[in-house]
């Protein structure tokens, strides 16, 4: 049965759907095996594991895939998006960071032919849980048979008291991550898949800009171009809705056709630099650039991408403004975000700030920071890119 959505904000209360409870599921699963699994395709696991456990985020998932989606946005407000890749065998429910109840699933194929199903689901208030569900699944019996105990190698009974524990399956790749925030601070757990399961490797400090979930950067040579981190950025940046004007505008690039009117948009492959920006209306404009410097390693890349309003000529402060750093490794061909900090851009904030804007080089290595204040001053601040971070001019 497929999940009913009613019309208006989806929460798991307008459903037309009785949902088991998180702490129920967490009792129960580790006993209870799932027959008459017709075949291991994701689509019919997750769809024997949702009749046994119903849950409104895997009918969600059902209910996509079902239309032939690869997203829906459930709710507009809080990015409420399901995300459904068939190539890497991974889908998600999951918000902009709100409340809200989350899941997410994946597979592996074993080397005994069997395959391994993981369904995590969770919620961060009222009580704080999360449950992760393993299963083989046997192809000969048609059975999903619980594996409880599949991340072993770390001593968890050593964790301390007050410790939240957060999986992260992988939507590219076959590494598990486990975050443990406790009052020692942040600790990132990896488990390295082994062809029958995802084995305990390393456990290191959670750094800031570490991010669970890395961008995947797919070109052809030797190298990427700028056009293939913007379309890296704008495929797996899921439920952003601050690049949906540049993701309409590429697409029409990509087609070789016109942009809209009050809209232009910038290519410079050869310097490394896209720029795009819209007249929203009559008083208000939005500008979007993105350029990349290469690390002095030959092994890294910077993409540096901004997000700008302004109205009546005059910048604002928005819901998307600011500037974004993400940093790429050509050995992996993977971008995640970095924070100012590791690159240099611990900068002393003048008092009285109303707005910062942040201009980008369509050539060159020199980035403006330009500070607005709320007696009517402007102070710029140039930083340039020396090969491993940013030096203040």
């Amino acid at each position: 049965m497929l999940l009913a959505l009613v019309a208006g904000t989806l929460h798991a209360q307008n459903l037309n759907f009785e949902c088991t409870p998180l702490e129920e599921i967490d009792k129960g699963w580790k006993t209870k095996p799932i027959d008459n699994v017709i075949n291991g395709s994701l689509g019919i696991m997750l769809e024997r594991f949702d009749q046994t456990w119903p849950t409104w985020m895997v009918g969600a998932v059902r209910n996509a895939m079902e239309k032939g989606l690869s997203k829906e946005v459930l709710d507009v407000e809080t990015s409420l998006t399901v995300t459904v890749d068939s190539k890497n065998g991974y889908v998600a429910v999951g918000d902009g960071g709100t409340d809200g109840e989350y899941m997410s699933a994946c597979y592996w194929n074993r080397s005994n032919g069997h395959k391994l199903l993981a369904v995590l689901v969770g919620k961060p208030t009222d009580p704080c849980i999360e449950v992760l569900c393993t299963y083989d699944y046997d192809p000969q019996k048609k059975v999903l048979t619980p594996e409880p105990d599949i991340l072993k190698g770390y001593r968890w009974e050593d964790r301390k008291d007050y410790t939240q524990m957060f999986c992260h399956l992988p939507k590219n790749g076959k590494d598990v991550q486990v975050d443990e925030w406790g009052n020692d601070g942040p600790v990132r757990h990896t488990f390295t898949w082994d062809g029958m399961k995802p084995v305990y490797a390393k456990s290191e400090p959670i750094e800031d800009g570490d991010d669970p979930y890395p961008m995947m950067v797919r070109f052809k040579g030797a190298q990427p171009t700028i056009k293939d981190f913007v379309s890296a950025l704008l495929t797996e940046s899921e439920g952003d809705e601050s690049m949906n004007g540049l993701k309409e505008a590429w697409g029409f690039y990509k087609n070789g056709m016109k942009q809209m009117p009050g809209e232009d948009l910038i290519v410079d492959t050869q310097n490394g630099y896209v720029g795009y920006s819209s007249e929203l209306s009559d008083n208000e404009r939005l500008v979007i650039e993105c350029c990349y410097w290469n690390y002095a390693d030959k092994r890294h890349k910077l993409l540096a991408v901004t997000n700008g309003l302004t109205m009546n000529g005059k910048p604002v402060a928005g819901q998307f403004t600011g500037i974004t750093f993400y940093k790429y490794d050509n050995a992996i061909r993977q971008m995640h975000v970095v924070y100012g900090d590791a690159i240099g851009l611990a900068l002393d904030t003048p008092d009285d700030i109303e707005v910062v804007t942040h201009a980008l080089p369509r050539q060159g290595k020199t980035i403006v920071y330009t500070y607005y204040t709320t007696s009517g001053k402007k102070i710029e601040k140039r930083l340039t890119w020396n090969g491993s971070k940013f030096v203040q001019q």
